[in-house]
């Protein structure tokens, strides 16, 4: 799940070319949980037990449209700032929204998906673990057939247009790709807020000086994956006082904390710049 939301991530900051774009900051996450708990009230209505396999099946689809809304309305709009300044705010709304939902089923004692705030990985199943694989499956599939095209992207919008790189395409792989990747992991096991945006920037201090655009995306997300399910052994191994710290809780503190500290030292320049010499 860590290499997923790592190469989503990569993806996502590599076509804004903005350092603060993620999955959480752009709203995606926010929309996923939204769309599961609109899913569960219904299903409950209508006395279906709210499975995430069904949940799955009813936003696969939604979720592909949103990944290409967005890919046609960032190629017009090319305001990323902003965009992520909306994006954090409608990620506080639905926070309210889920404190308010959670009340409301808690004063009508019906069951409510009270961990898709928290994130875990213990109760993942064969089922949960295949859409994982066919997932990353398909990213790594992407990554191959657009390798070359994002490579020239990072150099920028105006050395890629010397290539007459069909941006279109581009978009459109990058952000259904990151629509459906943050709707099936907020699904399958809950909200991971801020990992990935941070990922990436951990791949990048070790590979993108470099320029290593394939350590970034493959190395780089396959160390961030292990290092996530590393902390994961120690919450669940580890409990306090026979209580497990969900995993999620962790994750968005030291994301959020790790967002500050970027912030703090950066040097307000939140462009990516690639060095063009390998």
């Amino acid at each position: 799940m860590g290499t997923v939301l790592s190469q989503t991530g990569s993806f996502l900051q590599l076509s804004t070319r903005n350092i603060l774009a993620g999955p959480s900051t752009l709203g995606f996450d926010g929309m996923s949980i939204l769309w599961i708990l609109i899913s569960h009230s219904v299903l409950l209505y209508f006395q279906i037990e709210p499975t995430y396999q069904l949940i799955l099946l009813s936003g696969l689809f939604p979720f592909f449209l949103l990944g290409a809304w967005f890919a046609f309305f960032l190629n017009k709009f090319k305001k990323v700032e902003k965009l992520i300044f909306m994006g954090l705010i409608f990620g506080l709304l639905v926070g309210a929204v889920f404190s308010l939902w959670h009340f409301l089923f808690l004063a009508f004692n019906l069951p409510f998906p009270v961990e898709l705030w928290f994130g875990h990985f213990r109760f993942a199943d064969i089922q949960s673990t295949t859409f994982l694989i066919l997932l990353e499956f398909f990213l790594f599939a992407g990554w191959m057939i657009f390798r070359k095209e994002i490579k020239l992207f990072s150099l920028g919008p105006d050395v890629a247009a010397n290539f007459n790189l069909k941006v279109k395409n581009l978009y459109h792989f990058i952000f259904i790709s990151i629509s459906l990747a943050t709707f099936v992991i907020i699904t399958l096991f809950g909200s991971f807020s801020f990992l990935g945006l941070i990922f990436p920037l951990i791949s990048r201090k070790m590979w993108f000086k470099k320029f290593d655009l394939d350590g970034e995306v493959v190395v780089g997300g396959v160390v961030n994956g292990l290092v996530l399910m590393a902390v994961d052994l120690l919450c669940y191994f580890f409990p306090i006082m026979g209580a497990e710290i969900p995993v999620g809780l962790i994750a968005t503190a030291v994301g959020a904390l790790s967002l500050i500290l970027i912030l703090i030292h950066s040097d307000n320049r939140l462009e990516i710049l690639a060095n063009r010499q390998k």
